[in-house]
């Protein structure tokens, strides 16, 4: 075996390499024990090369099937190679060197303890045997006895056994090496190793079928049709050989038996009569009984493999077919109807097409297209096939990530109509496939409302749903309001019918007009989201959610859907709740936690095709974060983005590359730049429909108005964001309108309106817009003389400016720290915490753990006071969670 062969084998095994090794080091004995392709061989060729990097000897023999009847033939292969011309006499005879009386175990034990004593006085030895259970009875049973003799020696052992399996070579009180399967990440890795031009479903397939068997992930070969089952999978030459003569020899009645348990999930083998035939099987150790419930379970994860390989195709559809008929799982009934059935049936097409949807609603949208394909494979009905392929087109493209595919379904479904564009499922799905792998906005958008137009009115609600999703989408990334007025007559025409998911898309992108009449909505549905395995349902809701800041809710739920897409599932619906995620990190200060998912969705929307999702890992929230903490090619990724935004009429993104530009603008002072690029996003004093990434630059628009000497387009803004009640979206919208009106308001009550900017309950989830709050504040307190109080707010500021590594911000701050007489050393000294004397008392009684009531009750305050100061305490100590309230007073 080849070294890189080797390596690849050896992936997830770091634990048992260990152990094994330190047995090599030590001169002990150890029987490393496991199933049939577990991996024990690799670990003893392993074993043996380092011994042999030790300047040890290492003998090696291994068990032979055909050579288990020839006495002494295990011990002549290990022995051979350093007997001739050593050895006492009755070893010789005994491996066949010289002829005489035919000696004793104890005899030969003896002298092969002897051999072994000479050979280690010039370097340490270490004996490999491997497949024990196949070594000859008079070569097992004199290892036996020298393995028990060997505590004196510098001679290690190591031997190989497979599970379950008997040999003459006695290893009772011999420590023992259990080597169990490869985990999910370690089969994962091996599989991309030895097959990388398998698909991440190919892996995904394979997986599952080995359980972590090496050899099975090796050896089975890729799946390339979408419509083959995972009992279906062909199983190579090496590994059926392994099996098929014990399953061969089972009388019939056992292997219709086998076959019944092969094809039926754990929750069907109540359809499996375990009380017939099965002596033979569970002799032959292809199977077992379970322990506690009886129930038929295969030994070996390959077995089940076998047992349907080397059935008739005809014996199959029986017994699928007899399973159907006593299975209950719609899903399950429905996939052993489909394989039963050979010629198109649409009446089991239709139980199939069902069972695709509650599939999707498991969350496993692989198996929900796979599933919905062989719908389409089974249909009669022409239109019905169409539907089916398209519908599985949109899952691959929009939730899976694999486009190509859908291109493909999209393809067969063509080749089944005269005229396509009679079908809004196929117009949906053909969108669908442009904007992701082309971004284009045109086409898809006359595509579906043509489409919607001709047939929304005789279709069922989920295929209306997903093309108005779509639709909203596409609009979305156009930010051109005149694109949404086919959206909104549809949904007018739905009224009250309209679904939840459409309407909180509609409110999240259009939030100035929509935003207060969706929240409850939003509400309800983030709540139910831990009930929800959908992965298409919650990237939706997780899109619906981002400006109106309610990405926190759906954080579980999405991290749950890029594990899936991780394990090769979902693919596309992971790049896209990755998308989500970083918006959610960077707008809560996580920005190193962006850097990675950043990374993570570039790799997965460049491998999988997905242009509509580059751009944002490529140009935005990567080298927004990189804006605020002035890295110098952010603005020049800026100028890209929005070349290219523009040569598709994305206007949402070229608002996003302005963005970019004025948040570097902002962080080195230029406040004329910053506000030209503020107000090409949104114009001062509106907030125009459909325009939702002007709530993510409201606070620099006014910042950079005033900074500028435009006072009356930043007292404008102010007004029509007070008008429009945005502050009570959100609390972070709450607190950059409040810090925005204190920039406005006049001397007198600009410090009580920046207190209240403060005092906004859940302030510190927002530690950089909080931050920059504090910054315009200290700048004010410091024009107006109040030297103190200015310092404890750009002292506070600096601290979340550093911790973010935001040098533009911590720059500004200096500079107006060195403005009060404090350079940024004395305030990195300073003792004072800023904190008044209840502030002080409420942190140490929170960082004992006690709760806001808690407080409240020692204190004789409310809870809500409670919180509020605890809420001032956080920014003064430079932290954003209660966790670090104890180190921070420390510190202080």
């Amino acid at each position: 075996m080849n070294g890189s062969r080797t390596r690849a084998c050896l992936i997830g095994r770091e634990v048992e390499r260990a152990e094994i090794r330190k047995t090599v080091e030590s001169g002990d004995a150890l029987l490393v024990v496991g199933e049939v392709g577990i991996g024990k061989s690799v670990l003893l060729d392993d074993a043996a090369a380092y011994a042999a990097e030790q300047d040890q000897r290492v003998l090696r023999a291994a068990g032979v099937e055909f050579e288990a009847d020839i006495s002494f033939a295990g011990l002549n292969q290990l022995l051979l190679p350093v007997v001739r011309g050593r050895g006492s006499q009755p070893l010789r005879v005994a491996l066949g060197l010289e002829s005489g009386p035919v000696p004793n175990f104890l005899t030969v034990s003896n002298a092969v303890l002897d051999l072994l004593a000479n050979l280690s006085v010039a370097t340490p030895v270490l004996l490999v045997v491997d497949d024990i259970p196949w070594v000859d009875r008079s070569s097992a049973v004199v290892l036996g006895l020298v393995a028990r003799r060997l505590a004196e020696l510098p001679v290690g052992l190591l031997i190989g056994r497979r599970t379950g399996s008997t040999a003459f070579f006695e290893y009772g009180g011999m420590p023992q090496l259990v080597i169990g399967p490869l985990d999910d990440a370690a089969s994962g890795e091996l599989l991309r190793h030895r097959h990388p031009e398998l698909t991440s479903r190919d892996r995904r397939r394979i997986a599952e079928e080995a359980q972590g068997n090496p050899l099975a992930l090796t050896e089975l070969p890729s799946v390339r049709h979408g419509s083959a089952t995972i009992t279906t999978l062909p199983i190579g030459s090496r590994l059926q050989d392994m099996f098929a003569e014990r399953i061969s020899g089972l009388p019939e009645a056992t292997r219709e038996l086998l076959l019944l348990a092969a094809l039926s999930s754990p929750i069907d083998q109540r359809a499996v009569d375990v009380h017939g035939p099965v002596r033979a099987a569970l002799d032959e150790g292809v199977a077992q009984l379970h322990e506690r419930n009886g129930k038929l379970l295969f030994r070996h994860p390959l077995s089940r493999l076998a047992v349907v390989e080397l059935s008739a195709i005809g014996d199959r559809r029986r017994a699928h077919k007899l399973l159907a008929d006593r299975c209950t799982d719609p899903v399950r009934r429905a996939w052993h109807l489909a394989e039963a059935t050979i010629e198109p049936d649409e009446t089991v097409a239709e139980i199939v097409d069902q069972a695709a949807h509650i599939v999707l609603g498991r969350g496993d949208a692989v198996a929900s297209v796979e599933t919905l394909t062989r719908a389409a494979e089974l249909s009669v009905d022409r239109d019905a096939r169409v539907r089916r392929l398209a519908q599985a087109a949109i899952i691959g493209a929009e939730v899976i990530g694999e486009l190509g595919n859908a291109a493909d379904l999209l393809e067969t479904a063509n080749r089944s109509l005269i005229d396509p564009t009679c079908s809004l499922q196929l117009s949906t799905a053909a969108a669908c496939v442009l904007f992701n792998r082309d971004c284009a906005i045109d086409t898809p958008h006359r595509l579906l409302t043509l489409a919607l137009e001709a047939h929304a009115h005789k279709v069922d609600a989920k295929t209306l749903t997903d093309a108005l999703a779509l639709l909203a989408t596409v609009c979305y990334f156009s930010g051109r309001a005149e694109l949404w007025a086919p959206f909104d007559a549809h949904m007018e025409r739905l009224g009250p019918d309209a679904p939840a998911d459409l309407t909180i898309l509609a409110g999240n992108w259009d939030p100035a007009r929509r935003g207060h009449a969706v929240l409850p909505l939003l509400k309800a549905e983030t709540d139910g989201l831990a009930r929800t395995d959908n992965p298409w349902a919650i990237i939706r809701l997780g899109v619906a959610s981002v400006y109106l800041d309610r990405l926190s809710a759906c954080r579980e739920a999405l991290w749950r859907v890029v594990e899936d897409g991780r394990q090769g599932g979902a693919v596309s619906a992971a790049i896209n709740a990755i998308v989500s995620l970083s918006v959610d990190a960077w707008m809560h200060g996580r920005w190193d936690e962006v850097g990675q998912l950043v990374d993570e969705g570039r790799t997965l929307a460049t491998e999988h095709g997905y242009l509509r999702y580059t751009w944002v890992f490529d140009g935005y929230i990567g080298y927004l974060v990189n804006a605020a903490r002035g890295v110098g090619t952010a603005e020049a990724a800026a100028d890209e983005l929005d070349r290219w935004a523009g040569a598709r009429g994305a206007l949402l993104v070229q608002g996003m590359a302005r963005q970019i530009r004025c948040l570097a603008a902002l962080g080195r002072g230029d406040f004329e730049a910053a506000y030209r690029h503020a107000a090409e996003v949104c114009p001062a004093g509106s907030f125009p429909p459909h325009l939702p990434h002007a709530l993510w630059v409201l606070f620099d628009l006014v910042e950079s108005a005033v900074r500028s000497g435009r006072e009356p387009q930043a007292r404008a803004h102010v007004a029509a964001a007070k008008a429009a009640s945005l502050d009570g979206l959100s609390p972070r919208l709450a607190l950059v309108i409040r810090g925005a009106e204190a920039l406005v308001a006049p001397e007198d009550r600009r410090t009580a309106c920046f207190e209240r900017a403060l005092a906004v309950p859940g302030a510190e989830q927002w530690p950089f817009d909080l931050a920059r709050v504090r910054l315009c504040y200290g700048e004010a307190l410091r024009r107006h003389r109040q030297i103190a109080a200015a310092r404890r707010e750009l002292t506070a500021a600096l601290a979340v400016f550093d911790g973010l590594e935001a040098a533009p911000w911590s720059r500004r701050v200096e500079n107006e720290l060195r403005a009060t007489g404090l350079t940024r050393a004395a305030a990195a000294r300073r003792p004072d915490s800023g904190l008044t004397g209840q502030e002080h008392e409420i942190a140490l009684l929170a960082a004992t753990g006690l709760t806001n009531k808690e407080i409240g009750e020692r204190l004789a305050l409310s809870p809500r006071t409670v919180a509020a100061h605890l809420y001032r305490v956080f920014p003064k100590l430079g932290i954003t969670a209660r966790a670090a309230l104890r180190d921070a007073l420390s510190r202080a």
